[in-house]
């Protein structure tokens, strides 16, 4: 009887961790620092986004919420940290393949100064609205 309890705490721990694992939360997040940006447009982008460098995941977006002064989005990410990113870099928010997920895309700069935990990332680049444009093409508002 003991093998069979060993057994179910066993499944019971695998099934957490895929829980965790698919939702993309962590207990343990000591290997990552914060940092925030703030743009204009965030469509489509959610929380548990890639962070990626050069195509690689480099970090998720954590949380999104308004700055209801300026009136634009303002995107938590945490980043590995083994990864540096310079204080001058560029954010970005991109869309993989056609109608694919969004996330944001980092630009490094060539600053030797790292952000540090809690900074503001201040170059960002909005999300393109696919929809925005072809309403403005259907409609004639685009200029030829």
């Amino acid at each position: 009887h003991l093998s069979i309890g060993l057994f179910v705490i066993i499944g019971m721990a695998c099934t957490a961790y895929l829980a965790m694992t698919l939702a993309n939360t962590t207990f343990f997040s000591g290997n990552s620092y914060e940092i925030t940006a703030k743009f204009t447009a965030v469509n489509g982008l959610r929380a548990g986004s890639n962070v990626e460098i050069s195509g690689v995941a480099v970090g998720k977006v954590a949380s999104i919420s308004l700055d209801q002064a300026l009136y634009q989005a303002v995107i938590t990410m945490h980043i590995e940290k083994s990864v540096g990113i310079p204080v001058d870099s560029t954010a970005a928010i991109k869309t993989s393949g056609l109608i694919g997920d969004k996330y944001v895309s980092i630009i490094p700069g060539a600053d030797d100064v790292l952000l540090k935990d809690k900074e503001v990332l201040m170059d960002t680049q909005a999300a393109l609205d696919i929809e925005e444009m072809i309403s403005k093409y259907v409609f004639g508002s685009v200029d030829k």
